[in-house]
């Protein structure tokens, strides 16, 4: 089964939770903050729990609008993670497998689902940004475009999308919002 460009799955790695997304997503990115490669490293430690972070040290998404995102089966099985309590980015991982699910800045309007959650169909990468946080030793490689920080194209796009949801903030509710670190 392809996806259709409008319409994209996401599922946990053992098929009890998953999302839909509906529409073109905002951008589909990879990051190398240090935030998002200490979260990567805390969630795999879960048993049997799949990669969140890419070979490369960098974490693949695709970032939807808050509005188009929902959760269609599992929510019971949805808990968040941040790496501190007042830390306004959760991550959001299913209990049953382990599989972090999505990335929510809770004071944004954008969710950033985790690209190796969508079995087939999954948008190309356009960019990769928070390049002076990478790995060390890691060359990123030159297939897309690579921003030390966030870029002028990603501010843009969240912009544009927060415009088009005439400035709303959409709040994630999960099933089970046990907040502790990854």
């Amino acid at each position: 089964m392809s996806q259709n460009p409008k319409y994209l799955s996401a599922i946990c790695q053992c098929g009890k939770v998953k999302f839909e997304a509906t529409g073109a997503p905002i951008l589909t990115g990879a990051c190398y903050c240090t935030s998002c490669q200490q979260a990567g490293q805390q969630i795999a430690q879960a048993p049997s729990a799949p990669p969140m972070l890419d070979a490369d040290g960098g974490t693949s998404f695709v970032l939807y609008r808050k509005d188009r995102v929902h959760c269609v089966t599992g929510q019971e099985h949805l808990e968040e993670r941040r790496l501190k309590p007042s830390s306004p980015t959760r991550r959001v991982v299913a209990t049953c497998c382990h599989s972090a699910m999505f990335l929510d800045f809770t004071k944004g309007h954008w969710l950033s689902i985790y690209r190796n959650r969508i079995p087939e169909g999954a948008p190309p990468l356009e960019m990769r940004m928070m390049t002076s946080e990478r790995p060390a030793g890691v060359t990123i490689p030159s297939d897309v475009s690579a921003y030390e920080r966030h870029s002028a194209k990603f501010m843009r796009r969240l912009i544009v999308a927060w415009v088009a949801m005439g400035f709303r903030r959409p709040q994630v509710n999960l099933g089970r919002t046990a907040s502790r670190a990854p």
